[in-house]
């Protein structure tokens, strides 16, 4: 798989981008010092360790193209009586993602809730929602922002879950989803080989 150039990645180096992941022992054998987030990244999809390259994704691309790349991989994996409160928190994080203002953030924290903050669609809300602003009530005299690596976290989530939508075909998903991811970081729409 030919990653490009990946313009978009929010770290250059891989130990910024996998700071507080807890990468698998693979991955972690894969880690050179000093190496780039992007041939750190080539090297995990070579050796077929996508849950890593996804968890890698989540954190470095930024916040607005990991919360577009979840909403990509959980409508992707939406069936077609999926329940309502998936739906909403899927079109949530999405409205946020068109239109990424403070009102939106703050409306996909409640369809994530209505889903019980268990589904990919949840965790693509919650991702838009920890993307910025403050996790107190919109009313309340302190903010408190979400920590740096929550969005990515949460969109990896959901990337994840959904690839995992079809047990059997999980790997074939993750690569897919992959797939979308780099085209993002090269500054495409994600709406590739998924």
């Amino acid at each position: 798989m030919d990653i490009g150039l990946l313009p978009k990645l929010r770290f250059a180096h891989a130990a910024q981008a996998v700071a507080g992941l807890e990468l698998s022992p693979e991955a972690t054998a894969l880690m050179a010092p000093n190496v780039g987030t992007a041939p750190f990244l080539k090297a995990l999809i070579e050796a077929e360790l996508f849950v890593d390259a996804i968890r890698l994704l989540g954190m470095a691309l930024p916040r607005r193209e990991a919360v577009w790349w979840g909403c990509l991989a959980a409508r992707g994996a939406l069936a077609p009586d999926a329940a309502p409160a998936d739906v909403a928190a899927l079109e949530a994080a999405e409205a946020w993602v068109y239109r990424p203002t403070e009102e939106n953030r703050r409306a996909t924290f409640a369809p994530a809730e209505a889903a019980n903050f268990q589904t990919a669609c949840a965790y693509a809300a919650m991702a838009a929602f920890w993307s910025g602003g403050s996790l107190a009530p919109p009313d309340a005299a302190v903010v408190i922002p979400p920590g740096d690596g929550l969005t990515g976290t949460a969109a990896a989530a959901a990337v994840l879950m959904a690839a995992a939508a079809v047990p059997k075909e999980a790997p074939a998903r993750q690569r897919a989803t992959l797939v979308q991811a780099l085209d993002i970081a090269n500054g495409g729409s994600g709406k590739v080989g998924a």
